[in-house]
């Protein structure tokens, strides 16, 4: 069965299940208009409950189906409503020209989505599987890597970028290798973690953000950094799921900023100039303002005092205030206190008002990872699989202290959405899974290529918030397994 695009002028091939699943979901709407005419009967009732369970599963099917990768013939295409990868924020809204292997972003982008939808293309770098330099098969290294994993008494796994599925298979291996996980963003991810284990905190979703908030305060400059699409996606909206317009606006920026960010016009924008090491300060400083207490300083991180005064009566004006912070830009000793201030400052809000935290940034699926890893191990990142049970310790388990101080003896390197992000030089054997075109400066023990999430094949992220998963589609045809099936064929090994 063919059915006409008019958007890209080609055809698309629906799957032969797809066809059967969408005839029966139509079946069981008509049933459900069926059910609804008759009376309210309580076995009519059941009956109407029980069809709609059956719908809203097969509507998971048709709608967490895997994407068929584009095949030859498939050229220059208009590929829509894409899933970006490339940061916690997940955009679902881009659209990517498809030539061939070649991806390039055309509408609703940002230069990460750019670099990362090209992220194979022509040039140098590793390409194919290695052994220590020399180019070998795929099974050739596998089982090379086994022999290594097999040996060590206390591996590493590092990096840990890569989608649902890999992260999976790479705690099942780190179960049976008895090895230590830890993540490449496990600092910035830790100035949060901190704060959850030892005080707990108020967070909103993005979505609520986007419908309901009219107050957003800023710590710090990193947003547009790391999230470049932020304010365009959730802030600069005209519509709301609540109402016809979304609330009036006001947006708070305090930190290093050199300009305001783009924003519409008619959200009123306030920008406080601030040394990033003072945003804690300037935290406490308001939340004691807000209680009552009398400062006795004139100014807190060089901002007066009657500026933060009248920021504190802007939030409590507010109907659903939001402080927001980037934990990686936080990127100084004992960061976490500055988080715990943030944290506390809405907390204290809403005594009398309404306010959330809104932890911010993130990428190489460190969300993702983290989510996977607790709810397998019951910890996040910095956690040794080598006893009888799961050991976390975010000081004895941080991965770059282990590998200075020789307490591993193996390192098992992964980043599938970033060739840019190589292990850090060691002398203990390494193995790198790492998508085509990674320039390591130096020989890895074992190169093995991988595909990317979102581009080459179909997966799960989580997104910032971490209260949704989104589906990524498989955008062309794979070259290389996905992390998942790499890392699965390495376990049979051992």
């Amino acid at each position: 069965m063919r059915q006409p695009d008019r958007d890209c002028r080609t055809t698309v091939v629906m799957a032969p299940h797809v066809i059967a699943l969408i005839a029966r979901l139509n079946t069981g709407m008509r049933s459900i208009g069926m059910i609804r005419a008759r009376s309210e009967s309580a076995s009519a009732t059941r009956e109407l409950r029980a069809l709609k369970d059956t719908l809203t599963t097969r509507q998971k099917l048709l709608t967490t189906e895997p994407t068929r990768p584009m095949d030859e013939q498939s050229r220059d295409m208009m590929l829509r409503d894409i899933v970006c990868p490339f940061c916690s924020l997940c955009c679902d809204d881009l659209t990517a020209r498809h030539n061939g292997r070649h991806l390039e972003v055309a509408d609703n982008g940002c230069a990460q989505a750019a670099r990362g939808f090209a992220i194979e293309g022509p040039g140098e770098g590793l390409h194919h599987a290695q052994i220590s330099g020399t180019p070998c098969t795929p099974e050739e290294a596998i089982s090379h890597a086994a022999i290594l994993l097999g040996n060590a008494q206390q591996p590493l796994f590092g990096g840990l970028g890569t989608d649902v599925a890999g992260a999976r298979a790479l705690l099942r291996l780190a179960d049976h290798c008895g090895a230590t996980f830890d993540h490449m963003n496990s600092s910035a991810m830790l100035r949060n973690l901190l704060v959850v284990q030892d005080s707990g905190w108020m967070t909103t979703t993005l979505t609520e953000v986007r419908n309901r908030a009219d107050v957003l305060l800023v710590f710090g400059a990193g947003i547009e950094q790391h999230m470049p699409r932020f304010y365009q996606r959730i802030f600069n909206g005209d519509e709301s799921m609540f109402a016809e317009h979304p609330p009036a606006r006001e947006l708070v920026l305090i930190g290093n900023f050199t300009a305001a960010p783009p924003v519409d016009a008619s959200i009123r924008t306030t920008l406080i100039p601030c040394s990033t090491t003072g945003l804690g300060d300037i935290a406490m400083g308001m939340r004691a303002l807000l209680n009552g207490a009398t400062l006795q300083a004139e100014t807190i991180a060089g901002v007066s005092r009657e500026r933060l005064q009248t920021c504190v009566e802007r939030l409590q004006a507010a109907r659903y205030g939001v402080v927001a912070w980037t934990a990686a830009e936080l990127d100084f000793p004992h960061a976490e206190l500055a988080v715990q201030a943030f944290c506390e400052l809405a907390r204290s809000l809403n005594a009398t008002t309404r306010c959330s935290g809104l932890p911010l940034g993130g990428n190489n699926a460190d969300h993702t990872f983290a989510q996977v890893a607790t709810w397998q191990t019951g910890y996040p990142t910095r956690t040794s699989l080598a006893g009888a049970r799961p050991e976390y310790d975010p000081v004895k388990y941080n991965g770059e202290r282990m590998l200075r101080d020789n307490e591993a003896d193996a390192l098992l390197w992964v980043s599938a959405f970033d060739n840019r992000r190589t292990p850090p030089h060691t002398d203990i054997p390494t193995i790198v899974l790492g998508p085509p075109g990674m320039q390591p400066g130096r020989t890895f023990d074992v190169f093995l290529p991988v595909a990317t999430p979102g581009l080459d094949h179909a997966g799960h992220v989580f997104r910032c918030d971490t209260v949704a998963i989104l589906p990524l589609r498989g955008l062309r045809q794979a070259e290389h397994p996905a992390v998942s099936d790499t890392v699965n064929a390495l376990l049979k090994r051992l």
